[in-house]
């Protein structure tokens, strides 16, 4: 995502990471990766949650997010979800960018 996000912002995207690690784990991850997009931490999975991403047990400390791609619109609907249980399997950027380009 970070190769292309020039491409998402072109689109009025904006890639958005959240992760069950507190806040000074995804600072170090953010730095150490160059990202120039945020990182969220929610360890207590309140957003996880809501978004129905929540797998149980799914790290060695208890439960996790699992991985996920959303697409949401400008009122925050999401309009294109996907879900994997494998964290090695995400869609490409061109498919994602598809979507957002789809978006009116």
């Amino acid at each position: 995502m970070q190769a292309r996000i020039d491409d998402f912002r072109k689109l009025d995207g904006e890639i958005l990471a959240i992760s069950v690690d507190d806040v000074d784990h995804n600072l170090e991850m953010v730095s150490d990766l160059e990202l120039d997009f945020r990182v969220l931490s929610d360890p207590e999975l309140t957003v996880i949650e809501s978004f129905g991403l929540r797998h149980e047990a799914g790290g060695p400390w208890g439960d996790i997010a699992r991985p996920a791609t959303l697409v949401l619109d400008r009122q925050g609907r999401v309009v294109w979800r996907d879900v994997t249980e494998n964290w090695r399997v995400r869609p490409r950027p061109d498919e994602i960018l598809a979507v957002l380009a789809s978006i009116p």
